[in-house]
């Protein structure tokens, strides 16, 4: 290049002059950035940093240092048109989703797509061949692959090719923002564990408080003291903010105190693209499902291999029944820090054991217990809790007032020592036991499962759980009130559901009653190899696809509605759980190999998952989900061809011919594109989120008429084409 233009390109960059560092930034669009290192994507952390280009293609992107190309990849998802810059001083540096390479770069493509015969390449050059300067214009930013907006993303990674953070070393932005944490999270990691009475998670809200100390660090609190027996772990909801942004980023580091000694530290410098997997040991899938937030894990879990995770942080928490000081810090990666203080309690508290008298409506406590409390709701779980009226007698005695309908239930607890009991519920008038309706529901864990019943009204009676096994044997488990609604069997084995055939929930009212429900199911061991038959469809493990032992299973899902646009081969089927990750992708299968292909329910719509490699019908699935085998003829729909048939041109008017290729059925199959012009290949790029499939022209065009063909497919074979001709003048 020039000497002009790089000093060109060097002076364009030096205008960004809150940034330090001794890399250049990698590009002229901003230094505005929407993405950090460390950051959940799917199934994998973010490796880089992605640079926001405000909806803007063809930016220039910059060498950042001196050094040569090892390596350009175009796929049509991932990181789209990529570009790896090896560094003199050992690191290499990854720029991705480019709209096109250099001059220079772009002839060096057509040639080795010509020889692979393939839009999609991925070609690797020697020290010697490609050298660059730094300030060297090597592409343009846009939006290929895997994307849902125009952005450059950006990685360092070092000579042994792991991805290191770009801002702890390489570059600084203006930023005086702090990290913000909006909740905690207690969870039971053995079915020995209770967090304030209950065998479940316990999320609570932090509050923020500001003090005005010499270290100026920002406080959120817990109102609450948390009690808790037996083994257990803390995640914590947290994200950061950066200055004149108005993305949530990852925050940089977490360390959690007890008592002022340090049980666990995470920090996201570095990682190895083979730890990729751990994602949702460092994240809490659970809860990332339920709430759509990211809780960070802060106790080892089948991930003390993880390079952000310091070695000496703790596997699960058992606490003594003093009270303990927690402390969370936070920072950011620049140095903006927020603490987390609450008190944790190794003890319990139980509601005091009261007898009740339906027909005066009075409460009878064993013993005198100043601290309790009263509130009354309807039957149905999402309720507005008020206070009832009552007469106390001989300190022990609660005479209640009638209340009026629908609030019909009555809730008490006690405090103690900052402490908290789990409620009792009492139905205040008898409840038709014919009327009890409800649904089961299993909740697996990391190590453990629960099997609740969740009445749609509440019914003020004890339950217990009847499991039945294929060999006729039966086992009682008894079950309490997790909530209003809920009745739960507390954390069981998740051996316990080996060869089950049904569960029952048996009332003790009168007459009896007894709701009960099939289970297709089985128990799948971590590192061993299994295979098991759900309706006409098998699941099949490896020895590396389980975290834990989990049991997976299944019920036939009617109540979601297939349009008709697809034939149905099989019924749909829901696989679970969906509320935990599998280490690496299980096999579906189904034996059906002649027609249709497998799809997955996702936000309503079906989505086309087949392994397009396999000829029987196999999907690689990463968590339990609701799935069918769906067949449909529908051909993709090519329009807004340009240039358009039918029209005349100046020569200089074309460089890029493209149209959009919408196919909402199975989707489009992005290796299955032909486009000829005047009967020669052109290799093309297709943008998924725009529907876009354009390729480059360079001297393909001839004066006078030219042809232009099209040909497409979707992923189950369904072609649309079309043909014509423009003119050029």
């Amino acid at each position: 290049m020039k000497i002009k233009s790089i000093f060109i390109a060097i002076a364009t960059i030096m205008i960004f002059n809150d940034l330090y560092s001794e890399y250049l930034w990698p590009t002229n669009t901003s230094n505005s950035i929407t993405t950090l290192f460390g950051e959940r994507r799917s199934r994998r952390f973010h490796a880089g940093i992605d640079v926001r280009t405000f909806g803007n293609i063809g930016d220039k992107i910059f060498a950042v240092e001196s050094g040569y190309i090892s390596r350009v990849k175009i796929t049509s998802d991932g990181y789209g048109k990529a570009l790896y810059l090896k560094l003199n001083d050992g690191n290499t540096i990854l720029y991705a989703h480019l709209d096109r390479y250099n001059d220079f770069i772009e002839s060096l493509i057509i040639k080795y797509q010509r020889e692979n015969d393939s839009s999609f390449i991925d070609q690797h050059f020697s020290k010697d061949q490609y050298k660059v300067n730094q300030g060297d214009i090597i592409g343009y930013c846009g939006d290929t692959g895997s994307l849902s907006g125009p952005h450059l993303h950006f990685e360092i990674r070092d000579e042994n090719n792991n991805p290191i953070n770009p801002l702890k070393k390489y570059y600084t932005l203006e930023d005086t923002l702090k990290p913000i944490a909006e909740s905690i999270a207690f969870l039971p990691l053995d079915k020995n564990c209770y967090i304030n009475g209950k065998q479940d998670y316990e999320v609570i809200d932090l509050k923020p408080l500001k003090y005005n100390d010499i270290s100026n660090v920002y406080k959120y609190f817990m109102q609450d003291t948390v009690s808790i027996l037996g083994n257990f772990g803390i995640a914590i909801d947290t994200y950061d903010k950066i200055n004149n942004s108005p993305f949530k980023f990852g925050v940089y580091k977490i360390e959690m105190l007890i008592d002022n000694k340090k049980v666990y530290d995470i920090s996201f410098d570095n990682y190895s693209f083979n730890q990729d997997h751990l994602i949702y040991r460092e994240l809490d899938y659970h809860l990332l499902n339920k709430y759509n937030k990211n809780y960070h894990r802060l106790f080892i879990n089948h991930n003390e291999d993880l390079n952000f995770i310091s070695n000496t942080s703790n596997y699960g928490l058992n606490l003594d029944k003093k009270f303990h000081n927690l402390i969370i810090n936070i920072s950011d990666n620049f140095n903006n820090k927020i603490q987390v203080q609450g008190i944790i309690k190794g003890d319990i508290i139980r509601s005091p054991q009261a007898t009740f008298n339906e027909k005066d409506l009075s409460l009878e406590l064993l013993k005198t217990d100043k601290n309790i409390e009263f509130k009354l709701s309807t039957r149905y779980e999402k309720s507005r809790e008020i206070p009832i009226t009552y007469s106390l007698f001989d300190s022990t005695i609660y005479k209640f007032d009638k209340p009026e309908k629908p609030y019909e239930v009555l809730s008490y607890y006690t405090k103690k020592d900052g402490l908290k009991s789990h409620p009792i519920y009492i139905s205040l008038h008898p409840y038709d036991p014919f009327k009890i309706t409800g649904q089961f529901q299993l909740q697996h864990f990391d190590n453990n499962i629960l099997i609740n019943f969740i009445e749609n009204e509440f019914s003020g009676y004890n339950a217990e759980l009847l499991i039945e096994y294929n060999n006729k044997s039966n086992k009682k488990i008894e079950m309490y009130r997790l909530k209003k609604n809920t009745l739960s069997t507390r954390l069981v084995n998740i051996e316990l559901l080996e060869n089950i055939n049904k569960i029952s929930v048996k009332y003790f009212s009168s007459p009896e009653i007894i709701y009960s429900e099939p289970i297709n199911g089985a128990v799948f061991y971590r590192n061993k190899n299994k295979k098991n038959i759900f309706s006409n469809y098998s699941i099949s493990v490896d020895k590396s696809s389980l975290y834990n032992d989990t049991f997976i299973w299944s019920s036939m899902n009617d109540k979601y509605k297939i349009q008709k646009k697809y034939t149905i081969i099989s019924k749909a089927i829901k696989i679970s759980p969906d509320n935990i990750p599998f280490k690496n992708k299980v096999l579906l299968s189904h034996p059906n190999d002649k027609k249709g292909a497998i799809f997955q329910l996702i936000k309503d719509k079906w989505v086309y998952i087949q392994n397009s490699n396999s000829k029987n019908l196999n999907a690689y699935i990463t968590t339990g989900g609701t799935f069918a085998i769906l067949d449909e003829n529908i051909k993709p729909n090519i329009s807004n061809v340009f240039p358009n048939f039918n029209s005349k041109y100046k020569i200089n008017d074309i460089n890029i011919i493209s149209f959009n290729l919408i196919d909402n059925e199975s989707g489009v199959n992005d290796q299955k594109i032909e486009i000829n012009l005047n009967g020669k290949k052109l290799y093309y790029d297709y943008i998924k989120y725009r529907d876009l499939v354009a390729a480059r022209v360079k001297n393909e065009l001839i004066n006078g008429k030219n042809h232009l063909s099209i040909k497409c497919l979707d992923n189950l074979g369904n072609i649309s084409q079309i043909e014509g001709q423009f003119t050029i003048e």
